[in-house]
C-alpha cells in the first residue's frame, strides 16, 4: 500500500510539474521565412494573391495531388478562399482577410480535420532594387497545456514547408519571361 501511495504521489507531482511548465510556455507561435526573388513586387504579389496560382508553387499540393480543391470568391480580392480536402492534407481552407496591393497580404488558415486549428498567414513584398524580398509568416494560438508543448516544435515542423514554398515560388517566377 505504501508503494502505491508513493507511486500515485510521484505521478501527481509529475503531472503538476508538466502543467506548471506548460503555463510558462508561450501561448502563441510564430514561424517566418524570407527569400529574395528577382522579380518586381507587383509580379510576386499577384502570384500569391491569386489563390489559383498556389498550385504552381505551394509545397502542400505536391504532398497530396489527389486532394479535392476549390477556389471561391473573386480571385485576388479580400474574401477569396482556397479550400482542400485530402487524405494527406486533411480538410481546411485559406481565406484572404486583408490586402495592401503589391505590398502585403494576410489570410486566415483553418484546419478542420484531422484536428481543428486556426492560424494567420502574413506576406510582405519589399522592393530590393529590381528584386523583391518576400516574407512569409504563420502565427497562431496554442492551447493549454499540450498545444504549448507542440509550440516548441512549430518552427521545425512548419519552417521547412515555408522555405520550400518560397523556393518553389522563386523558381516558378524566375523561370518565366518578364
Amino acid at each position: 500500500m505504501r508503494i502505491l501511495k508513493k507511486l500515485f504521489s510521484g505521478i501527481l507531482w509529475l503531472a503538476l510539474a508538466l502543467l506548471a511548465v506548460a503555463f510558462l510556455l508561450p501561448s502563441i507561435y510564430h514561424v517566418e521565412r524570407s527569400i529574395i526573388i528577382d522579380r518586381p513586387p507587383a509580379q510576386v504579389y499577384v502570384q500569391v494573391a491569386r489563390l489559383s496560382n498556389w498550385s504552381n508553387w505551394n509545397p502542400w499540393s505536391a504532398m497530396d495531388p489527389a486532394a479535392e480543391t476549390s477556389i471561391s470568391g473573386i480571385e485576388g480580392q479580400v474574401g477569396s478562399s482556397w479550400s482542400w480536402d485530402g487524405d494527406v492534407l486533411g480538410k481546411g481552407s485559406l481565406t484572404i482577410v486583408d490586402m495592401v496591393p503589391g505590398r502585403a497580404l494576410r489570410s486566415k488558415l483553418v484546419f478542420e480535420a484531422p484536428q481543428y486549428m486556426e492560424a494567420d498567414d502574413y506576406w510582405q513584398f519589399i522592393p530590393e532594387g529590381r528584386a523583391t524580398k518576400v516574407i512569409w509568416a504563420n502565427e497562431g494560438h496554442l492551447t493549454y497545456p499540450f498545444g504549448r508543448y507542440a509550440g516548441l516544435f512549430m518552427d521545425r515542423m512548419m519552417g521547412p514547408d515555408l522555405e520550400q514554398g518560397l523556393h518553389n515560388l522563386k523558381s516558378h517566377l524566375e523561370s518565366r519571361a518578364m
